[in-house]
């Protein structure tokens, strides 16, 4: 079975290094207008985008994401989750009350999130590459400075797109074993031999791709990855000040 979409996903890889090779207004138009089709909590599309073409602002990003191509390569956007636009127009106090709080704060970060994929299919399906880059909340507080974001209004994603320069191997995912259960959730213990056997296709993976080649094992790749937990402890407090989740308080 093969389409479009699934040949689109199958292709998927994360792009860094683009050419010069500008990416028109209008095919950036097509991008954002197409992944606004994607899903969207109860029709409020809770999320705005902030394209960064300021080379100052750029290079400040690229320094809180620690990834210098942020400040060169490619556009690049900030995705927002954003209650900003809906607490002005549903008018009432509680109305906007409930837009502050822990469930329409979640929609407006699903929401950014689902339009954010969206985007990156549609980049790949137009022959264009793409990162989302999460480690623009490695500072939350500054981005929200730098970008004179408003109250109800939250960076979720960087999202930088461009004409790959290089083509990367493709990176293994998890097998079925490991993320499709039946009625249950099962225990890793139950599939230790899928993840053993991901473990040596991932380890092979990184011996063998074409730059950056190292010797990676599963287990440490997730250790490591809990290293941006320290750079984002800050984000519910910065929540809060930018006037989410007042029911804390209560």
């Amino acid at each position: 079975m093969s389409n479009s979409v699934i040949e689109t996903l199958n292709a998927h890889r994360t792009h860094r290094n683009f050419t010069d090779q500008p990416v028109s207004d209008a095919t950036l138009a097509t991008i954002i207008t197409t992944a606004q089709q994607a899903p969207t909590s109860q029709y409020l599309q809770a999320y705005s985008l902030v394209e960064i073409t300021d080379q100052k602002v750029r290079q400040q990003l690229a320094t809180i994401t620690t990834k210098p191509t942020v400040a060169t390569q490619g556009r690049l956007m900030v995705v927002l989750a954003d209650q900003n636009r809906n607490a002005y127009l549903s008018a009432t106090p509680t109305a906007k009350r409930a837009l502050t709080e822990l469930d329409r704060f979640m929609a407006s970060v699903e929401d950014a999130t689902l339009f954010t994929e969206a985007m990156v299919m549609v980049t790949e399906s137009l022959g264009l590459g793409s990162v989302v880059l999460g480690s623009i909340n490695n500072d939350t507080q500054a981005v929200i400075e730098l970008l004179d974001l408003p109250p109800l209004t939250l960076p979720v994603f960087g999202f930088q797109l461009g004409y790959p320069a290089t083509q990367p191997e493709r990176k293994p995912r998890l097998g079925l074993d490991a993320i499709l259960f039946k009625d249950h959730y099962a225990q890793p213990v139950s599939y230790q031999a899928a993840l053993t056997a991901f473990d040596q296709q991932l380890h092979a993976y990184y011996q063998q791709r074409s730059s950056h080649a190292r010797d990676e094992q599963l287990s440490q790749l997730t250790r490591e990855a809990l290293g941006s937990a320290a750079k984002r402890r800050d984000f519910l407090k910065v929540a809060r000040q930018q006037g989410f989740l007042p029911e804390i308080d209560a």
